[in-house]
């Protein structure tokens, strides 16, 4: 009897471990691999003062001190009380602050919560969708694995230094004739941003075609250059916006998408009763009033990126210039491998992003680099550069 028993866990096991590595197969990969050195568990935490995470590219700043004195005084009724159903306190703050309709405004728990509400309900199989490529990796993934649309990438050059390209851009739209654009903007993994007036005039010249917009890290260009007060006057303009990369608030998961009425009406009946945590709502509500804070930190931000950047000019490597809290590094000396150089620094617990997931136009030598405090990033160039 103990032999089957033994040999039942053993086939319980083995199908529960395969069934697992079969499902986190369909998924994006987004980096977070620091996490593995930390404790999957929990039970460690400690570790977490040990490792960097410049895999990923969570805020390398604090929350507004006045998110985490109101968190920290009502953190016991945060927890154990329910959210306001639909957010409305945070829709409204982030009217307010953003100077957008609450009628434009849905939010959510993080950016990818709201890209599988929505993009599952204005597309379908079939469809034609142009994205950019390189970019962010959870768009292709849901478009071509999830809902299986016919999946166009607009390629960025190299030469160009991936800078988007206006007129290569709508030659390549009128060509595919996509039903949906999306762009990530300032775009990740290149940190290229490209002027809001293009994707207004795109928006009007191609009104047949849904634009989403991606502005995740918009706010270290600065607040000026978001086109989410435009969706009102555009009714195929959306802008989806996390609230992890600018606000340092990653770990309680935030986000909002900006869209016309006409949109916002059609998704969000998918969106859940408290689709947002009560402590996300309490600090998305504190820090959108805190803009003095992350305005400085925004220019911290830029100096320490500039300052990384310059230490790792070096002959075996090419470093393209960007405008968020990341950089893009092209390995150019013979030799090098971007997967070899990723696993050396991790066995020193610092863990950098090798790009191939990304991109089918990365072979084993781009590397993305996120920005940390001024210490930190002398730990992340002085074991680099040894390897380069």
């Amino acid at each position: 009897m103990q032999s089957i028993l033994l040999r039942l866990h053993d086939t319980f096991t083995f199908f529960v471990t395969t069934t697992m590595i079969a499902l986190m197969s369909k998924q994006a990969y987004h980096g977070g691999a620091f996490f593995n050195a930390i404790g999957n568990d929990f039970s460690t935490l400690e570790n977490s003062t040990k490792v960097i995470s410049a895999d990923v590219l969570d805020a390398w700043f604090d929350p507004s001190p006045k998110v985490i004195e109101k968190i920290r005084e009502y953190l016991s009724f945060a927890l154990k009380t329910s959210p306001p159903t639909h957010c409305e306190g945070l829709i409204r703050t982030i009217s307010e602050q953003r100077d957008i309709p609450q009628e434009n405004i849905i939010v959510g728990s993080g950016s990818s919560n709201l890209i599988f509400a929505f993009f599952p309900h204005v597309v379908k199989k079939g469809d034609k969708v142009l994205i950019l490529d390189p970019m962010y990796g959870e768009y292709s993934h849901i478009l071509e694995d999830v809902i299986n649309v016919e999946l166009f990438r607009h390629a960025l050059d190299k030469e160009r230094d991936f800078v988007l390209d206006y007129d290569l851009l709508t030659k390549n739209i009128t060509q595919v004739n996509p039903v949906m654009a999306v762009l990530v903007n300032p775009n990740s993994p290149t940190g290229q941003y490209w002027d809001r007036e293009n994707i207004l005039t795109l928006a009007k010249t191609f009104s047949d075609v849904t634009f989403v917009v991606d502005e995740a890290y918009i706010d270290y260009v600065g607040g000026e250059k978001t086109v989410e007060r435009d969706v009102a006057k555009h009714p195929n303009l959306v802008v989806i916006k996390s609230m992890s990369k600018v606000y340092g608030l990653s770990g309680v998961r935030l986000a909002y998408l900006t869209a016309p009425v006409s949109i916002i009406e059609r998704i969000f009946q998918f969106i859940p009763p408290w689709p947002v945590s009560l402590v996300a709502q309490i600090a998305g509500v504190e820090a959108l009033k805190d803009k003095k804070y992350y305005l400085r930190k925004y220019a911290e931000t830029k100096s320490l990126r500039e300052g990384m950047m310059q230490d790792l000019q070096m002959p075996s490597v090419k470093i393209f210039n960007s405008v968020a809290n990341f950089f893009l590094v092209n390995l150019t000396g013979a030799g090098l491998s971007a997967r070899n150089i990723v696993e050396e620094l991790r066995k020193k617990n610092i863990y950098l992003r090798n790009c191939d997931s990304i991109s089918k136009q990365f072979h084993d030598d781009f590397i993305r680099i996120a920005v940390k405090d001024k210490t930190t990033n002398i730990i992340v160039t002085d074991a680099l550069k040894k390897l380069l």
